[in-house]
């Protein structure tokens, strides 16, 4: 009984785990990075949220942040109305940013928008780096 349960418990990791592997957005985001220590920042939008138009457009390209962004991460959108969201990456707010590493595990979650300097802080965080 035990061995039936530990093997089921395994095959429902795999599935799960496997998910995002099999998005191409994802596949090509860790194409992108090769032998980089990158994360995937993968975000939902929608094309009327003005929080995800603020993150986009003004955070994401803010002179600390930009730079910082594009050395340790690959950012791939999500619109959560047209595009097909994987498995496992449930979202309850707009924008919901994922970070996950080039073996597809979830490393940490974002709801919501921020400032520069506190997003920032949390990429910093993210990555390990005080």
């Amino acid at each position: 009984m035990l061995k039936t349960s530990i093997v089921i418990c395994l095959s429902v990791f795999t599935l799960w785990g496997g998910a995002i592997q099999n998005d191409d957005q994802f596949k090509g985001a860790v194409a992108s990075i090769g032998k980089e220590n990158k994360l995937v920042l993968m975000m939902y939008t929608t094309d009327d949220c003005p929080e995800c138009a603020y993150m986009k457009q003004k955070v994401f390209h803010d002179a600390a942040v930009e730079p910082y962004l594009n050395r340790y991460f690959v950012v791939i959108e999500k619109n959560v109305h047209t595009s097909k969201l994987p498995e496992g990456y449930d979202f309850f707010g707009i924008p919901t940013m994922f970070f996950i590493d080039k073996g597809g595990n979830k490393k940490e979650t974002l709801v919501g928008s921020k400032r520069a300097q506190p997003f920032l802080n949390e990429l910093r965080r993210i990555r390990g780096i005080k």
